[in-house]
């Protein structure tokens, strides 16, 4: 069922790089998941409000009873944590091994890869199932991320795109705007602009207030910028689908190593059987 022979003899059965690149790619994997679900543990608190899970995700504190304690994501949490460090093992059980036909690579190392499999599906089986009805706050999400100033940098690359400012001076000049915000919350961003722009260049940029509460939306911060692997929904969208395909080609790869092992183990078993 293999594609050809290996090219060394020593290495068909001392070498254990398809067992190091399985626990590394499942440790990447899970690792990655596990920075996006501790995430979405925080955007589920009540502070933050952007995210509830199902009640079939959810579970009741034992002195609350109107708490909702996301108890799915937890323990895809704590499995993950399982995982990587069964990876990490895996590694450092090899690492220090003689280069031969041993046990230290073979049946005692079988156990803990398993489990290490084992717990990383668990992991992405459990966060899939979790998300698969859940609830997103976009709204909420979107007002707050207007607050605070995120998007003020949006400010100085317009007045470099639109005005021709090096990019330090416009930096500048969105600077001291919000700055003068934070002093005077009350006042006009596009009075604030003037101001701010005629101290820095000596003479006023001009923007009504609606123009630059255009500029400093968070709608416009995300599709404004369509450069390659940006946060525009055009490129977002074609990231998508090229992970999808990327996807669709790797399951096609199992799929058919799959078969091929298959196809090989029932020629094998008919040879036997005629012999």
């Amino acid at each position: 069922g293999f594609d050809a022979p290996t090219g060394n003899t020593y290495g068909s059965i001392a070498t254990v790089d398809y067992l190091l690149e399985g626990a590394s790619a499942t440790a990447v994997t899970v690792v990655g998941l596990g920075r996006v679900v501790q995430d979405l543990l925080l955007w589920g608190t009540m502070e933050f409000g952007y995210l509830r899970l199902a009640d079939g995700f959810v579970q009741s504190s034992s002195i609350m009873p109107q708490k909702r304690n996301p108890v799915a994501l937890e323990h895809a949490r704590g499995i993950g944590s399982q995982a990587v460090g069964q990876a990490q093992a895996i590694i450092t059980a090899v690492h220090n091994t003689p280069f031969g036909d041993i046990n230290d690579t073979e049946d005692d190392l079988q156990p803990l890869i398993a489990s290490m499999y084992r717990d990383a599906l668990r992991m992405v089986s459990i966060v899939a199932a979790a998300l698969e009805d859940a609830q997103f706050n976009v709204e909420r999400m979107e007002a707050l991320a207007g607050e605070g100033g995120t998007t003020i940098t949006e400010l100085a690359d317009t007045l470099a795109r639109d005005h021709g400012l090096p990019f330090g001076t416009a930096h500048k000049i969105a600077g001291k705007v919000i700055r003068g915000k934070n002093d005077q919350p009350a006042a006009k961003m596009s009075e604030l602009l003037v101001k701010a722009s005629s101290e820095v260049l000596g003479t006023a940029i001009v923007y009504d207030e609606a123009g630059v509460e255009r500029i400093l939306s968070p709608r416009h911060f995300v599709e404004v910028r369509k450069t390659h692997g940006g946060p525009a929904p055009e490129r977002t969208t074609e990231a998508i689908a090229q992970s999808r395909a990327a996807l669709a080609a790797d399951e096609a790869w199992w799929k058919g190593r799959k078969d091929a092992l298959a196809q090989a183990a029932t020629l094998l078993t008919s040879t036997v059987a005629k012999l």
